[in-house]
């Protein structure tokens, strides 16, 4: 049951980026690409994310890559390892993709952290992180 009281807290931002979306793609499954536009684990593999792979930082928090449609979707479930029982298994960092004669727009949504008693927090950080990695996403798929 949905606690009607509980806001929703998900930040969204979309950006036009002038470049084909198998090029945005590979900036966001792409370790090498990865590391300049989020952190990554010490010790993270040079492969590229699929269903299954795993970002961990331990004691603090671990991304789960949970759906990929190439070139169109990207899903990643956040777990914050303070979070207490019992914890949520929706809040994620989604990419979605959508080309155009030539461009992509590239939507990155975050959340929902409504669900969390410090919710807003996560909600704050994360409108900062979509500008930062949006604009960087965007910078490394241009060139």
């Amino acid at each position: 049951m949905v606690d009607q009281n509980v806001r929703e807290l998900t930040v969204a931002k979309s950006i036009e980026i002038n470049a084909p979306a198998s090029k945005v793609w590979d900036v966001l499954v792409v370790p090498q690409y990865i590391k300049e536009w989020d952190d990554v684990p010490e010790g993270f593999a040079d492969d590229r994310l699929r269903t299954g792979s795993i970002l961990e930082w331990p004691g603090h928090a671990k991304l789960t890559v949970t759906e990929i449609e190439p070139y169109k979707h990207l899903r990643m479930a956040f777990v914050a390892a303070k979070w207490q029982p019992p914890v949520p298994d929706d809040i994620a960092y989604t990419y979605d993709l959508a080309e155009a004669q030539g461009k992509t727009t590239l939507t990155i949504t975050v959340g929902d952290f409504g669900q969390l008693p410090d919710g807003k927090d996560y909600y704050d950080a994360s409108i900062e992180f979509a500008q930062t990695a949006s604009q960087k996403i965007k910078e490394l798929s241009e060139h």
